[in-house]
């Protein structure tokens, strides 16, 4: 039977400085690259070497093989340079079929989280550059009257579902695309998935902190992400209920039961990150019940090695978008 803990190092198991623990080592990262922005020293991202090899690179990327530290610098003068570079970049191996991450094509887009400026990613693309992803979660739980009990409503996600279909998931969950505020971006998820109103969500959601891990993937992709995390309780009488396709049912679930689906596996693997972090401020988690508490909290809030806010240190690229 899997542990709490052998769940969190599923999904963050980015190899960790000077922690020496073989089975967490699924990529050599002396194989990395750095991404690199327009006039900003610091690393956005890392990239894995058969990505680069793969990529089709054009005069706007400067390769630099260096003893100490590979980099892939973007050259632009201007923010919208830069996002038309990084997009053509991607659409010529979408046209080529290089990657098959990028057969899921949103055409929406991510914010390079801690850049100076405007710049962005199509979300399909953003593991192969390995910049932070954001998201919102939220886990609407219930309160049962007559003995005070918490449960979670836990959706079934539809097996029609281009990722995960059949799995669980967090009541409320979406990334966040450019230029959407992260509560904003939840209330409209709220409503487009669970059928919750915004006058509802508004009112009630709280804000409670926020979820981070680095996952390494078998295809090379590299996903180090926020999950901005919010709580929102709900009376008996209501619930959420399915609103789009995503969603197969809604299910009223014991916090045991949960905890049982977690270790199960059933869960979406970055939903299960916010489900734990759920059950731990909740205390139902706690160090007298979890023997590998204090690891469980530190890895579901990892400090990235990248930046997430801009530096004010250093000049904006120009032209912003």
């Amino acid at each position: 039977m899997k542990t709490i803990l052998d769940i969190v190092k599923e999904r963050d198991n980015f190899p960790y400085q000077n922690i020496h623990t073989s089975e967490e080592n699924v990529l050599n990262t002396e194989d990395l690259w750095i991404f690199l922005l327009p006039g900003d020293p610091r690393p956005h991202g890392y990239i894995e070497s058969s990505i680069v090899k793969a990529m089709p690179w054009t005069e706007d990327f400067q390769l630099i093989h260096s003893s100490t530290h590979k980099r892939v610098q973007l050259i632009a003068d201007t923010t919208i340079a830069a996002n038309e570079a990084i997009s053509e970049v991607l659409q010529t191996a979408r046209e080529k079929k290089l990657f098959k991450c990028l057969k899921g094509w949103r055409n929406e887009e991510y914010r390079i989280l801690g850049a100076q400026s405007d710049i962005k990613v199509e979300r399909a693309g953003a593991g192969l550059f390995g910049i932070i992803t954001i998201g919102v979660h939220m886990t609407v739980f219930t309160r049962l009257k007559s003995t005070g009990e918490i449960r979670i409503w836990v959706p079934t996600r539809s097996m029609t579902t281009t990722t995960y279909p059949g799995m669980l998931d967090s009541s409320v969950a979406g990334g966040v695309p450019v230029g959407v505020e992260p509560f904003e971006c939840l209330v409209k998820e709220a409503a487009e998935e669970a059928s919750l109103s915004e006058d509802l969500t508004r009112q009630n959601a709280k804000s409670v902190g926020c979820v981070s891990e680095f996952c390494a993937k078998d295809d090379g992709q590299l996903e180090p992400s926020v999950k901005y995390v919010y709580d929102m309780e709900i009376e008996e009488g209501v619930q959420p209920r399915p609103a789009d396709s995503e969603v197969q049912e809604f299910r009223l679930t014991p916090v045991d039961e949960v905890k049982k689906n977690i270790l199960g596996g059933m869960y979406k693997p970055m939903s299960a990150m916010v489900i734990i972090d759920f059950l731990v401020r909740h205390g139902i988690l706690n160090v007298g019940n979890e023997k590998d508490y204090s690891e469980v909290v530190a890895r579901t809030h990892r400090l990235l090695p990248f930046p997430t806010s801009p530096d004010k240190t250093t000049g904006k690229t120009e032209g912003e978008s």
